[in-house]
């Protein structure tokens, strides 16, 4: 008889964008689980590209290149090529990958991170940075449209010059509010994982007061610390969180938690 998996039996909810939820659903699929993508944010382009375009003209007077995201790395070497920027000038810039996912990216497009910080949060980045120290330092941050003034304000209130235009926005997707909806009347989710802040804050916009009587006994698991954070300022309970922060770690982490 074979042994049976140990997330047979479990449906889980996923809140990623679909263009990023494949890894994480066949690596549930591999330990018997059942994903089902209802994403609740969407990755879109800003307004307007153009102050992105505007900076890159200048890429060769930067020291250090600060990536935080996958969609960040996509956007950077998408307008890298569009505005006919010379690769090699990152060579000569200090390049930080927040993560492994980050840095993995980057290196498709075969450029190696000099700078992976241990700490896959803002955080993380501004301690890595003072350490190695920024007075005088010129940085190019692209970043999200709502992403935290943290890393923004630590550098050049430590006497570094920051520019950070808009790589993307995130926005809610039409038609995940009903469906969720259905999903928890019907009480069929044993749990909803969220990969970012906004994939929790984006199903409370969703949902709203009615999560509380409608998350019955379905669990909540995050990525990380921050993501946590989000959902605890809600007043909801957290009920798993991996040591490492990233998607191979928070399944595993799911694994050891429906073993025990």
């Amino acid at each position: 008889m074979s042994e049976k998996l140990p997330l047979a039996g479990k449906q889980f909810l996923i809140t990623r964008p679909l263009d990023q939820a494949a890894e994480f659903v066949s690596l549930l699929e591999q330990q018997g689980g059942t994903a089902i993508c209802i994403p609740t944010i969407e990755i879109v382009p800003p307004d307007s590209l153009e102050p992105f375009d505007f900076v890159m003209r200048d890429l060769e007077d930067f020291d250090i290149l600060i990536l935080t995201s996958v969609n960040g790395v996509e956007v950077f070497f998408d307008r890298l090529v569009e505005t006919n920027q010379y690769f090699g000038t990152l060579t000569d810039m200090l390049v930080v990958a927040v993560g492994p996912k980050t840095a993995a990216a980057i290196q498709q497009h075969c450029i190696r991170p000099n700078l992976i910080p241990a700490d896959h949060r803002a955080e993380g980045v501004v301690a890595e940075l003072l350490q190695y120290g920024v007075e005088g330092k010129r940085i190019l941050y692209p970043r999200a449209e709502i992403a935290r003034p943290l890393i923004i304000d630590s550098l050049q209130n430590a006497g570094a010059e920051v520019i950070a235009p808009i790589a993307y926005r995130t926005v809610m997707p039409a038609g995940s509010e009903e469906q969720i909806r259905n999903l928890l009347t019907a009480g069929s989710l044993d749990a909803i994982c969220f990969s970012s802040s906004s994939t929790f804050n984006n199903l409370m916009t969703m949902i709203g007061d009615d999560l509380v009587s409608l998350q019955g006994d379905t669990k909540l698991f995050s990525i990380g610390p921050q993501t946590s954070a989000t959902i605890r300022e809600h007043g909801f309970h957290v009920d798993l969180e991996p040591e490492s922060w990233t998607l191979d770690a928070l399944v595993l982490a799911m694994v050891k938690y429906y073993s025990a």
